[in-house]
């Protein structure tokens, strides 16, 4: 197991014990114990074979046993045991946004609530009306919480399907009835959140892929349906569908199957108003023998790229033949948003520099924590001077990149940051971020973000809303203003290509677009292995319409700076 692994089973031990009701120093050993591996930088089975753990803070003899028992067999009996004893999915409730481990400790304790499912009981029967301290208004929160976590339980984000995907192509693409392999849909879309698995392939048999798929972990029950297309499922329940298809059919089968179903009723009526054939799961013969270019082309189409084919705007642009030259990741020249294990990151400044200059990047930009995120092991002032300091000496030892010195600043309540002008004033790149404070009304968390971008020292603020995905909404907040404000006064947004974040959504990302924001595309990486995941954020960009033009990342170092001191210029 990882540290991150180890890591989770520690936190799930701390939030059981508290739910169940259990002596809460004895639930606070294992969230410390979860905070501070958290924060390692040395990898657990290295300590274990070094028989260091001890020298660990917070880990004493029972901690350290649990790590060794994990890291030897994979397992935590004790973890089992509470699991077993208190259900599986007893801390989806804690998911619920509004629902900490004491409400949910209290749902468990007074009302026997085990699941998500229990607790869509007790609001429809009204059983939490009879808790005491547990008004309209708290269980109205509840459950809009638990709509949104309902929601997302039939939706898996893109991240979680990816090694399935993987291992489900690798598996098929060795299939000896499969010809050529795609995949299609969501996945083919990239949209952040995924409703269905699903590929298209040109076999001789189907029921070759059925044997294929019945040999993958994860994958249940395949078979054929309609007589030629196979249907199994993954993840709990997710489906998975191959398209098994002609040679003469393939590509055809692509664009059907790639669209959204407005896309593709928004073909359809363009072919109805030239009388051809409309496209379905019936192809119809002008369609067959045609790569998806020569299908677009027969329709009067200029090409349409897959991430396009779910937005609404696409065919009509196509048909004027004004599709955007969408960004590609060899447009980006840096990453403006790193951490390093000056906060709560794993590698050092210096690590992190070798990372990103194998990766190509011009530059890239150090932005640790500030003073009030102290549970990412935030920088004071005086940390952040050093770091600076440390920047600095770094910047004149190496050639071919440059390091810019910079800071991910909370926004605090008030809409004020964490460090004071003097010190912002001294860093080549600031992002400003809320991390805490979530539940504020949208007119104030408007109002407080946008006085965060009125500050002439914030480059871009950072991933936006809030999210993550599959776990927690955006907060609430009027991105229209957000982005008035930031076109106003010159600031970046963030799409945070974190595969859990993807925060900007792209719709939002069109509109600050047609408001001429600059985007910037960062990973937040806080390992050195994040800084290969830009591409999610890429994905992104492109469903979001961009081109090269409209992302910083894109411009070089000197333009950079010259956006980023004009703007101070224009704020003083």
């Amino acid at each position: 197991m990882t540290n991150d692994e180890i890591s989770e089973v520690f936190r799930n031990i701390g939030n059981l014990l508290q739910i169940k009701g259990d002596d809460f120093f004895r639930a606070r050993i294992y969230d410390r114990a979860a905070e501070t591996i958290d924060e390692l930088s040395a990898d657990l089975h290295r300590l274990a074979e070094e028989g260091t753990l001890r020298s660990i803070p917070g880990v004493g003899k029972t901690i350290e046993q649990k790590i060794i028992e994990m890291l030897e067999t994979g397992r935590c009996r004790f973890y089992d045991n509470l699991i077993q004893e208190m259900g599986p999915d007893v801390l989806d409730l804690i998911a619920i946004r509004g629902v900490g481990v004491k409400t949910a400790g209290r749902f468990y304790q007074e009302l026997g609530i085990k699941s998500l499912s229990n607790l869509r009981t007790a609001i429809d029967t009204d059983q939490l009306k009879q808790m005491k301290r547990v008004g309209p208004k708290t269980i109205e929160s509840i459950n809009e919480g638990l709509q949104f976590l309902e929601a997302q339980r039939k939706m898996r984000p893109l991240r979680q399907i990816l090694p399935i995907a993987d291992a489900v192509f690798d598996a098929l693409k060795n299939c000896s009835d499969v010809k050529r392999l795609d995949f299609t849909g969501d996945l083919r879309r990239r949209e952040e959140v995924l409703q269905s698995l699903e590929l298209v392939a040109e076999c001789d048999c189907a029921q070759g892929v059925v044997e294929a798929l019945s040999g993958v972990e994860g994958v249940a029950a395949p078979g054929i349906q309609d007589n030629v297309h196979v249907a199994a499922s993954v993840d709990r329940g997710f489906p998975l569908r191959v398209y098994c298809t002609s040679a003469a059919e393939y590509e055809a089968t692509l664009v059907v199957t790639t669209g959204a179903d407005t896309h593709l009723t928004q073909l359809n009526q363009v072919a109805a108003s030239q009388d051809i054939e409309a496209m379905s799961q019936r192809l119809p013969d002008w369609s067959k023998n045609k790569t998806e270019s020569d299908i677009y082309g027969q329709l009067g189409l200029a090409f349409i790229t897959p991430e396009l084919r779910g937005d609404a705007d696409s065919i009509e642009t196509a048909l004027a033949d004004n599709l955007p030259t969408l960004i590609e990741q060899g447009d980006l020249r840096c990453d403006l948003h790193i951490h390093t294990d000056w906060s709560d990151g794993r590698g050092s400044i210096r690590q992190v520099v070798e990372a990103a200059a194998s990766l190509g990047h011009e530059y890239i930009a150090i932005t640790d924590h500030s003073e009030s995120s102290r549970v990412a092991n935030g920088l004071t002032p005086e940390r952040l001077l050093a770091q600076i300091q440390q920047v600095r000496a770094i910047n004149a030892e190496i050639d071919g990149m440059e390091v810019l010195t910079g800071s991910e600043v909370d926004i605090l309540k008030d809409g004020s940051l964490d460090f004071p002008d003097e010190l912002l004033a001294q860093l080549d790149i600031v992002v400003a971020s809320v991390h805490a404070g979530f539940s504020m009304s949208e007119t104030e968390m408007t109002d407080r973000v946008i006085r965060a971008v009125e500050n002439p020292y914030v480059t871009i603020i950072g991933h936006p809303t809030g999210r993550l995905l599959g776990r927690r909404p955006g907060y609430a907040i009027n991105l229209e203003a957000v982005i008035e404000a930031a076109a106003a006064h010159r600031v970046a947004l963030e799409i945070n290509a974190a595969p859990s974040r993807l925060d900007l959504e792209p719709s939002a990302v069109r509109q600050a677009r047609a408001r001429g924001v600059l985007l910037s595309i960062n990973t937040d990486a806080h390992t050195i292995p994040d800084l290969e995941r830009v591409l999610f954020g890429i994905n992104v960009a492109r469903r979001g319409w961009l081109e090269k033009a409209d992302v910083l990342n894109t411009y070089s170092l000197m333009a950079v700076k010259e956006i980023m001191a004009g703007r101070v210029r224009g704020n003083e």
